[in-house]
């Protein structure tokens, strides 16, 4: 899913989203208990170890495709579907059995399969499907794939939290799937969803919390790649708190920036170093670099991305670390290498920490079976920005453990122990 790593969908910001992060649960509290464990808490702030009102964490198992997509399970209309998780993206959808495939440029009719989803969802059966008149679903993707169809408010559920939410319902469009998918949860702030101006309705996260009022609004991600052993194992989603896995004690924290024209958006942080070092056999100082930039880049956190998309200096040096160096294709825009290259080491700081990305996951080369190939040419999983967004994908995911908190408007990562 490289292609779609860059998400912009063409609706129009959500007024209220410009407010504080706090301000969409107005009436949560904060009563904090020391020496609680993660698993007792209702809530738990790894910054201080403070803990709230004791409950049992909800924690959902992650499915992956080759480490590159990263899926769950959530029910709509009482039938359970595997479905994309997507931090870079609000809108919440799912492909109708009504679905035509079309080309990506003359919009031509081409078989359903070609557009690879998972079963499909027939909503003419649904007893609870109320479709909104006059309004559509729309969404359009960078690298040309689109979706339309109907937009409406269905019975969902995920993680044992029911809720009516309004999703969309595809039937047409152009989409390169995994065959395992059925459609896609959004998991950022609802102002970037499809007519949510017009309909003023919150994002499948928001409701969640909103619904499920004993759950503290944060959700953790804990992305893993794929072995042999669990070709299709992809980590946890928590919400409400932090799952239970080995990490480092010690978070860095950092605020969520809205976007530049007021509303929150996207999970966008400040970045500002980046260090490259690399291997013993590279004939590059062998001390490395690091990149400072006086103004920080604002960057994505994007579980809907395979790769990390930086300021070109930053790809470029990455690029030229490995052993034997990478190479720009032009043709497909990307750096490419030899899938049994040398890696260097590659680091971002977020907080004042360095998180450095594993070296299995800076090469795109896992095989569906949960192994590896060292044959042939490999994305490189850092690539340029260029004139888009600064993105840090599942790549840089799978080595940290990462908490957003939609109450205070923060980020919190931590380094993951094997």
């Amino acid at each position: 899913m490289e292609s779609r790593s860059q998400l912009v969908f063409y609706a129009r910001p959500l007024q209220d989203a410009s407010l504080p992060s706090s301000s969409l649960f107005p009436d949560r509290r904060t009563c904090c208990e020391r020496n609680s464990t993660v698993q007792d808490c209702r809530y738990r702030d790894p910054t201080s170890y403070l803990a709230v009102t004791y409950f049992d964490v909800i924690e959902q198992d992650l499915q992956t495709i080759g480490g590159r997509v990263y899926m769950t399970r959530a029910t709509i209309a009482g039938k359970e579907y595997t479905l994309v998780i997507d931090t870079g993206s609000s809108d919440t959808w799912i492909a109708s059995s009504q679905f035509q495939c079309v080309t990506q440029f003359t919009q031509s009719p081409l078989p359903q399969s070609d557009c690879g989803f998972g079963p499909l969802h027939n909503e003419s059966l649904s007893k609870s499907w109320d479709a909104y008149e006059g309004y559509n679903f729309s969404v359009r993707y960078t690298d040309g794939e689109f979706l339309e169809g109907e937009l409406g408010v269905e019975n969902v559920e995920i993680g044992g939290v029911k809720f009516e939410r309004v999703i969309g319902v595809v039937e047409r469009g152009w989409w390169l799937g995994d065959q395992e998918s059925s459609g896609l949860l959004g998991f950022a702030y609802p102002g970037i969803a499809s007519n949510v101006e017009a309909l003023n309705y919150t994002s499948v996260l928001f409701t969640l919390f909103d619904t499920a009022t004993t759950l503290p609004p944060i959700f953790s991600l804990a992305l893993t790649r794929p072995t042999p052993s669990s070709p299709r194992g992809g980590g946890l989603l928590a919400l409400g708190g932090i799952p239970d896995i080995p990490h480092d004690p010690s978070f860095a924290t950092v605020d969520i920036l809205p976007s530049p024209y007021g509303p929150y958006t996207f999970y966008t942080i400040p970045l500002q170093t980046f260090t490259i070092i690399p291997p013993s056999t590279s004939s590059l100082p062998p001390r490395g670099v690091t990149l400072n930039y006086t103004r920080a880049i604002p960057t994505i956190i994007d579980s809907g991305s395979t790769l990390m998309y930086l300021p070109s200096a930053v790809a470029d040096r990455v690029a030229a670390a490995f052993v034997p160096p990478a190479r720009f294709d032009s043709q497909m825009g990307l750096y490419v290498v030899a899938c049994g290259a040398q890696v260097p080491r590659v680091g971002v700081g977020v907080g004042g920490k360095v998180f450095w990305v594993d070296a299995r996951d800076l090469v795109s080369n896992e095989t569906v079976d949960g192994g590896r190939t060292d044959r042939g040419e490999c994305v490189v999983a850092v690539q340029r920005m260029g004139g888009g967004d600064a993105i840090l994908g599942d790549a840089w995911l799978k080595s940290v453990l990462v908490v957003f908190d939609l109450e205070e408007g923060r980020v919190r990562v931590a380094g993951r122990w094997e």
